[in-house]
């Protein structure tokens, strides 16, 4: 009997940790225009590969994306991702130096522009008019020779355990995973990937449905959940109690 006991505590706690973030393309608008969801390893650098099949503006020359990774050490999780002629590719901080807002991504003949005070940078981040004076920060790019480019973030406590899987566009995401009998399972996100404060998310049984769940009992079956994540960038673990 004990040792069932303490089989079935073993069975509690975290069962899975994903990373999620929102991407958009030119100049975002209100919301996020597609999820990105993958799992996460221990790690210090995160490697995200970015699939042109996936992010299809960066398929030709002149082509950007913004998205979110959660973890960077900065208080704007943004960055822009851009390939210019000749297969260059560049990856640098949204953060404007001036006022810290998220510039657009870029546009051939206007480059990074902050929408708030209109400083401008080059692709690969260098300041080219004011008010801002300073570059923006970059991250390594490395393209693969033929449909994707990997950006390396370094020191933010995880790495990527594969691509980003297209989670759905408009404001919720899909959860799919497999159950236990007699367990509980609910759904908590939180901003960093260990530690810190974390919420309980409530979630529906449907794409459209009411997100009014908090928990789901287990009936040893492959269970989809939909959540509507409240920030654009962060980390969900799938709980079983």
């Amino acid at each position: 009997m004990m040792m069932a006991m303490k089989r079935q505590m073993n069975r509690r706690g975290a069962l899975r940790t994903l990373v999620f973030a929102s991407v958009c393309g030119g100049a975002c608008g209100v919301g996020p225009g597609r999820w990105f969801v993958s799992g996460v390893q221990a790690g210090e650098t995160a490697v995200f590969r970015m699939s042109f099949d996936d992010f299809s503006q960066l398929k030709n020359s002149y082509g950007s994306v913004r998205l979110n990774v959660p973890g960077i050490p900065s208080s704007s999780s943004q960055i822009v991702v851009t390939r210019m002629p000749g297969n260059q590719f560049y990856a640098v901080s949204a953060k404007c130096t001036h006022k810290g807002v998220a510039v657009d991504a870029f546009k051939k003949g206007v480059g990074l522009r902050c929408p708030a005070h209109f400083s401008q940078f080059e692709a690969n981040g260098k300041v080219v008019k004011s008010p801002a004076r300073s570059s923006l920060k970059s991250y390594k790019a490395t393209y693969n020779g033929s449909d994707a480019v990997s950006v390396e973030f370094p020191n933010l406590g995880y790495s990527v355990a594969t691509e980003f899987v297209e989670a759905g566009a408009g404001g919720r995401v899909k959860l799919e995973f497999k159950t236990l009998s007699g367990m509980d399972y609910s759904v908590q996100v939180r901003g960093t990937v260990n530690g810190g404060e974390s919420a309980r998310a409530q979630f529906s049984l449907s794409p459209g449905g009411s997100l009014s769940k908090s928990s789901i009992g287990g009936d040893g079956n492959t269970v989809s959940l939909y959540i509507a994540p409240t920030e654009d960038a962060g980390f969900i673990t799938i709980m079983r109690e």
